[in-house]
């Protein structure tokens, strides 16, 4: 294949260290973040490309960030990954739960960057008939 990398970003050595105990060892340790996505398929590789400079790779964590599931206004909104930024927001319609419907504009909420809901929009409303409690009870009219 031609080409199938995407680089993320040079790492170069740095003189701001942070000084790191391990196991009675103190090392000079510098942390990078790097952020990237979204990935489109089922899976990705990372590599890494040493020119032999004067620094070496410890560790490496790899992790996302995700909104759970969760029913608020009235909607359920199913689990949503967060961008791949920390300032990111992706938009989630919920669906409305049972006995209730739609009402201003299309119900959504924003996943940021960190995981956590916010920005409502919209809400869903109990239909006639029925009465709000934790979710929308259909009431028997009295005989």
């Amino acid at each position: 294949m031609e080409n199938p990398w995407i680089k993320v970003d040079t790492i170069a050595a740095d003189e701001s260290f942070s000084q790191v105990d391990l196991g009675g060892r103190v090392m000079k340790i510098n942390t990078e973040v790097r952020s990237f996505g979204p990935v489109s398929k089922n899976g990705f590789y990372l590599a890494f490309q040493d020119y032999g400079g004067c620094m070496s790779l410890i560790a490496v964590r790899v992790f996302y960030r995700k909104c759970p599931r969760i029913i608020t206004n009235g909607a359920l909104f199913q689990e949503t990954l967060s961008g791949a930024e920390s300032t990111s927001l992706v938009a989630a319609r919920g669906v409305c739960i049972p006995n209730a419907e739609e009402v201003d504009v299309p119900i959504k909420l924003y996943c940021n960057g960190d995981g956590e809901w916010m920005v409502p929009i919209g809400r869903c409303m109990c239909k006639a008939g029925n009465e709000a409690v934790t979710f929308c009870l259909y009431i028997v009219p009295e005989t």
